[in-house]
């Protein structure tokens, strides 16, 4: 008998962190070792040195440089997370994941060596109190800092890919060492059963994947020349998705919102209510000819007809380029009779008063804003930084006071609705 695809989340929520000898989860607090994690880290030559911080709600704590985010998980039973970068090629988003509630392993780093261009690395930011907390939504969890130093003798893409390992051997790490704590929920995600009488519903799920240091990992390889594929929700929320787009601070999904991507979530939650959630699509953003986009929209589209969809919900990852595939895919969905919805960041300049998107056609009626990137905001200053003494914008010192783009907040628009801004009329 064919088994269902069903994944049972279970959650141990965090309510403090804090360094201690061992790594162990007690009554709600996760103590971390930092001897242990070091040791984790530094097995790789490419890292030479790794400093272990905590930074939680309402520190006067400014992180800066930051990377990637990924939240603790384990696999219960047979498999492991992460497949492709800590095990095989093993399908996941069925059996049992622990997940530790609340907290990330946030990287932060600068590379080895310079470089410059469209793919270089900027700023991302993240207040851990005051006024500029909410901007970016690792301002609200618990996060154990890991700051990188390179060896300075390291290539800029081995180190890339040394900080991406290490950090996603840490979370599963940590997670493993809570798996006889006590379970706070547990979140069942089975789609196998479909009410005839409710809409079928896709989410198109646009990944970034521009080129080194800006691309997304699917089952640990890049997705260069993908074409719109179909996706299990599950195999999203378990690890079959990891960020590699270093590049664009505010714009980031990074590792944690993959894992915990709000639609799909909210997917769930919906399923069997009021809609049947059909699929995930998901599509490479960034494509980089006419004729790329119009095959990627196209196929997505088909897609979308073979799921019998009456309507879709859209995000996209990234700026201009990507915000093209997106709405093509729109404009082409719309045309077959599937309702889509928008979820995009803004472009609208310093007053709001700018054009607000990169690109938009006729169909795309129902768009949904998380905040406009040129958003200027008054940065205070912090009694300590973790991540380096000034930022990569102008050598500003790092502990401010200064004024600050939404641009550099990390994942202060990123897309899939993991952050607390909206756009508003004026």
């Amino acid at each position: 008998m064919r088994q269902p695809f069903r994944l049972d989340v279970h959650t141990v929520d965090i309510e403090d962190v804090h360094l201690g000898d061992t790594t162990t989860v007690e009554g709600g607090t996760l103590i971390v070792s930092t001897e242990e994690v070091a040791g984790l880290i530094l097995e790789d030559p490419r890292i030479a040195a790794v400093d272990v911080e905590i930074a939680q709600p309402g520190d006067d704590v400014r992180i800066i440089g930051c990377l990637d985010a990924v939240e603790p998980r384990t696999k219960i039973g047979e498999g492991s997370v992460f497949p492709g970068f800590l095990g095989g090629m093993e399908t996941v988003g069925t059996g049992e994941t622990l997940r530790l509630g609340g907290v990330s392993v946030l990287a932060s780093s600068r590379y080895p060596q310079p470089f410059s261009g469209l793919l270089q690395a900027r700023e991302a930011v993240v207040d851990m109190a005051g006024p500029t907390s909410s901007l970016s939504p690792f301002g609200r969890v618990r996060n154990v800092v890991l700051a990188y130093t390179p060896n300075p003798e390291v290539e800029n893409e081995d180190y890339d890919d040394a900080i991406r390992r290490s950090n996603l051997k840490v979370a599963e790490f940590l997670a493993s060492r809570a798996l006889g704590a006590p379970r706070s929920s547990t979140t069942t995600f089975d789609f196998s059963e479909q009410d005839p009488d409710l809409p079928n519903v896709v989410y198109f799920y646009q990944l970034q994947g521009q080129g080194q240091m800006a691309d997304t990992y699917l089952y640990g390889k890049v997705i260069h020349n993908l074409v719109p594929t179909l996706m299990h929700p599950n195999e999203a929320l378990d690890g079959a998705l990891v960020c590699g787009v270093y590049v664009y601070g505010c714009y980031k999904n990074v590792t944690y919102l993959h894992q915990n991507n709000p639609i799909i979530w909210e997917m769930q939650a919906r399923h069997g209510k009021d809609l049947n959630f059909a699929g995930v699509i998901i599509n490479r953003g960034h494509n980089y000819t006419q004729e790329e986009k119009e095959r990627s929209s196209r196929w997505a589209a088909k897609l979308a007809g073979f799921l019998e969809a009456d309507g879709a919900v859209f995000t996209a990852e990234g700026g201009g380029n990507s915000a093209i595939d997106m709405m093509l895919a729109v404009q082409y969905m719309e045309k077959a009779g599937i309702k889509s919805v928008v979820v995009s960041s803004e472009a609208a300049g310093a007053d709001g008063y700018d054009f607000p998107l990169f690109y938009t056609v006729p169909e795309a009626d129902a768009i949904v804003s998380v905040g406009s990137e040129d958003e200027v905001f008054e940065m205070p200053k912090v009694a300590k930084v973790i991540g380096g003494d000034t930022l990569a914008v102008d050598g500003l010192p790092a502990e401010g006071p200064y004024s600050l783009k939404m641009y550099f907040q990390f994942c202060g628009t990123q897309q899939v609705g993991g952050n607390l801004l909206v756009g508003r009329e004026h």
